[in-house]
């Protein structure tokens, strides 16, 4: 059944298109993602559907009025306006009030925040708090916009678990692409300030859009065909016109036979502007990216080695990582996990020199040279261009420079700006341009795709898998882990646990090891589960609701027997 449909809607900021006769449609339990360039309009779509903003034409047409939990990309304390001076002491129970405080819980809120002022939670916190404030209006419909901003890999996870479990209609803005293959059945692509959807999840989507653009670059390029031959004929036929006009003089029958090719040269011109009124859209694919180290790039069996190393900030305080023993090869592509202040970060500064061991040893290869996404950031001249920058960093030409930006999604007049006036997620590609395709033998990026969207994130993604070097890099985002890194290195309570293979590989053994405290959590999770699903059990009168609950019931008390026998045999 039809939830809503968006009828020609149509928005604009000070006078700029942002959305144009946008039509669509959502049916009830599909889980609509979102995607788009940044800028395209996603987060202003979202708005309009939840009534935040009025469209400047056009409307929404709800088949059935839904309860609604709207989950806004900044967090607010009344979930409709940001956070205001005077409302700094508001709390995350006074948000949710006594009555709904065990979604506190559920969210992973702990009870040592629910007296605290919003203000000063952390950002993963408060996305906890948005959602637990949206869920307890027991919705029919959910808009996440960005909900996987500031959670952990765990986090994520916990979020895809509950969102799969939920029986409604949900609509999520996402650059996580291991998120929208997970959750989504549908997707919406914002793009030209028009919506197209596509059935399937985002993987789905991906093979979906390959096989049109395949299609489009075929009929261009038979139109192209076309348009030349026509072309070639017309001109043809044209100078054979020129010169026997002029050849036939003051003879009449010449003259006469010259005019009769005279329409056919005029019939072919009509055809070849039909033609050419008929153009297809042509599809921009991305250039193959080219990346060599230069000639002189030293060559060695160990970028970096470890043995026993250990590190902390000040005697009485936690380590960061202990007694940590490892050797990096050239070539190697590491991912570095752990929960958000881990210390991933911290490690990423301990090999770029930054910071120095408090015991063990730490030797970095004192021949190779190291690329530092942090440090290269802070490089860069912010009174000249973004092209300036990378010629300046690279040594190749601006032209080159400017090719490398679009390719990375930097396009048209922002290349050539003073960077100081471009975004933090823009300023992040031109560093990384800077240090992908330069002659570094090891590269250390923290969250690289921070602030970026899905064409950056590719983008970037084939120049680190096209980089012949080694790549340490600190990231949340599975689908770059999974796409390109040979081994991954879990960071948590400062244990440093390495995994060869692919993150596929890490998660399978991770499911095979939970150790006894994962296991409890695992188990406390299902039970949280099972007691929600009791709630709503004994809270509908929907026939349909109430055996769809059975089932979800069912296979959570498997879940729960398969996490205690994992125990056992443990």
């Amino acid at each position: 059944m039809t939830l809503f449909h968006l009828h020609n809607i149509s928005l604009s900021y000070q006078g700029t298109p942002v959305l144009e006769d946008v039509s669509a449609f959502i049916s009830e339990g599909t889980r609509t993602g979102i995607i788009g360039p940044n800028g395209s309009g996603k987060s202003s779509l979202v708005k309009i559907i939840v009534g935040e903003i009025l469209p400047e034409k056009g409307h929404i047409d709800w088949v059935k009025m839904p309860r609604t939990g709207y989950v806004p990309q900044v967090f607010s304390a009344t979930g409709q306006t940001n956070v205001s001076a005077g409302s700094k002491q508001v709390t995350p129970l006074s948000l949710m009030g006594p009555e709904n405080s065990g979604y506190l819980g559920r969210f992973g809120i702990g009870k040592h925040l629910w007296d605290r002022p919003c203000s000063i939670l952390s950002g993963g916190e408060k996305t906890r708090l948005s959602l637990a404030i949206a869920f307890s209006c027991n919705p029919d419909l959910l808009v996440l916009d960005e909900p996987t901003n500031h959670l952990d890999i765990a986090g994520i996870e916990w979020l895809e678990k509950m969102l799969t479990d939920f029986r409604g209609t949900i609509l999520a803005v996402s650059h996580d692409r291991y998120f929208l293959s997970s959750v989504c059945n549908q997707i919406w692509r914002v793009e030209g300030r028009r919506v197209k959807a596509y059935s399937g999840n985002y993987s789905s989507y991906v093979a979906t859009r390959k096989a049109e653009e395949t299609h489009m670059l075929r009929e261009y390029a038979r139109w192209q065909d076309k348009v030349e031959r026509l072309a070639k004929e017309t001109q043809a036929r044209r100078q054979w016109y020129d010169k026997a006009h002029k050849d036939a003089g003051q003879n009449d029958y010449l003259r006469a036979r010259a005019k009769k090719h005279a329409s056919q040269v005029k019939a072919k011109e009509r055809k070849l502007e039909t033609l050419l009124e008929q153009k297809p859209k042509r599809v921009m694919v991305s250039k193959q990216v080219s990346v060599g180290l230069m000639a002189g790039s030293y060559r060695t069996k160990t970028i970096l080695r470890a043995e026993d190393l250990s590190f902390k900030y000040g005697e009485n305080r936690r380590h960061i990582v202990k007694d940590a023993r490892f050797r990096v090869s050239p070539g190697e592509k590491i991912a570095l996990i752990g929960p958000n202040g881990c210390g991933k970060t911290t490690l990423i500064k301990l090999f770029a020199g930054d910071l120095a061991p408090s015991a063990g040893s730490l030797w970095v290869n004192p021949n190779i040279q190291v690329g530092y996404l942090t440090q290269m950031l802070d490089e860069l001249d912010l009174s000249a261009s973004a092209a300036e920058n990378i010629s300046r960093k690279t040594g190749r030409l601006l032209s080159e420079s400017r090719n490398l930006l679009g390719y990375l999604g930097v396009s048209g007049d922002t290349q050539v700006l003073p960077l100081e006036t471009l975004s933090m997620g823009e300023r992040s590609r031109v560093a990384l341009a800077c240090l992908t395709f330069a002659p570094y033998d090891l590269l250390l990026l923290d969250e690289p795709t921070n602030h970026l969207d899905l064409i950056a994130r590719e983008g970037i993604e084939e120049a680190m898998t096209a980089f012949p070097g080694t790549i340490i890099v600190a990231t949340h985002d599975r689908f770059l882990i999974e796409r390109f890194c040979t081994s991954v290195w879990y960071l948590d309570k400062g244990r440093l646990q390495i995994h060869q293979g692919s993150y596929r590989k890490y998660q399978e053994h991770r499911e095979d090891h939970l150790d006894e405290k994962d296991r409890q959590a695992k188990e406390l999770a299902v039970r949280t589960r099972l007691a929600y699903l009791v709630s709503r059990l004994g809270t509908t009168a929907d026939p349909s609701e109430k055996a769809a609950l059975e089932v979800e019931w069912d296979a959570a008390m498997k879940e729960l027997q398969s996490v205690r026998n994992r125990g056992r045999n443990h």
